[in-house]
């Protein structure tokens, strides 16, 4: 079965050969392939010195080695000035790999105490206008959806977060009016357009969970436990309509030995991939400070525990 195949048949809920991986990002390129992705600074430099087609042949290769290199089934590309054409590149580079493209613009969790303020405000004195920028950002992110499931994306992510810790950072009321209204046409702009949509939120989702899932997405991720979210739990309940993407924490990748890595993504596959509608990922990304030995013991365990047929435990 090809890493491709695995991967879309996990998230249409059908169980695969073997448990399918991915991640948000992986961070770690330099240390896996001598390459590094190219970001911030050096990135907005290469876009003014009109270098774009650079940068975004360089970006792709390195995200495309990485995930050939480690063995993942599926590459999200990011960092690239022009997402339908870094898709259609993969698809000539890697035709075996699913891509995942990119698309929210629904709201997010504030990034200060003043743009949470602001917001609150808008809310309640501009909540018309409010809702007619909502609307105009998610036609401008349909519209983008759309091109990259032409370029050949497979499935679309929308990285916006909704909850912290400690629960969603909106009520369950404004939750569905302002965010679940607009993301469920996006969704559905995806689905007509022959794609699968997945959500990544961080945090405790507990709160918003049911009406997250009524907007129709296909995945959920990342599952972070370390916010109380238990993927057992969310696989008896949501499994038979939600593919699961997660949760092995990353605190336990960051500082915990590969023994204890492999035992965490053994459990993970225990509690969330029988039956299928399962991909195996960190509870947010690959980050800078990693261990590679860490990543590995992730592979190791899924081509371990992770081969079909899996019993429920």
């Amino acid at each position: 079965m090809s890493p491709r195949e695995r991967f879309m048949r996990a998230l249409l809920l059908e169980e695969p050969d073997k448990v399918p991986m991915f991640e948000l990002e992986v961070q770690i390129a330099e240390k896996i392939v001598g390459k590094r992705l190219i970001t911030g600074d050096e990135y907005r430099r290469l876009l003014r010195e009109g270098k774009a087609e650079k940068l975004l042949r360089h970006n792709v290769e390195v995200q495309v080695e990485v995930c050939l290199k480690l063995g993942y089934d599926a590459v999200r590309i990011h960092a690239v000035p022009d997402l339908p054409e870094a898709i259609r590149l993969v698809r000539k580079m890697a035709p075996q790999l699913a891509i995942i493209g990119s698309a929210d613009g629904t709201l997010s969790v504030p990034g200060s105490y003043a743009d949470f303020a602001k917001l609150i405000h808008r809310m309640r004195k501009e909540r018309s206008q409010l809702k007619r920028e909502l609307e105009e950002s998610i036609r401008r992110n349909i519209e983008s959806a759309k091109a990259q499931l032409d370029a050949g994306a497979d499935a679309i992510i929308g990285c916006s977060d909704y909850c912290t810790n400690s629960g969603p950072f909106l009520n369950p009321r404004d939750f569905e009016e302002l965010i679940a209204f607009y993301l469920k046409k996006l969704v559905d702009a995806v689905h007509k357009k022959g794609g699968l949509y997945i959500k990544h939120t961080d945090g405790n989702l507990w709160p918003i969970i049911d009406i997250l899932v009524s907007t129709g997405i296909d995945a959920l991720h990342s599952i972070d436990p370390t916010a109380g979210m238990d993927i057992g739990e969310i696989k008896e309940k949501y499994g038979d309509v939600l593919c699961l993407c997660g949760n092995i924490d990353i605190g336990v990748i960051h500082r915990g030995s590969p023994k204890e890595v492999y035992e965490e993504t053994r459990a993970c596959i225990r509690k969330a991939a029988y039956g299928g509608g399962y991909i195996l990922c960190t509870s947010n990304v690959v980050e800078r400070r990693h261990p590679v030995e860490n990543v590995l013991a992730m592979f190791k365990a899924r081509d371990t525990y992770g081969v079909y047929p899996i019993s429920r435990l």
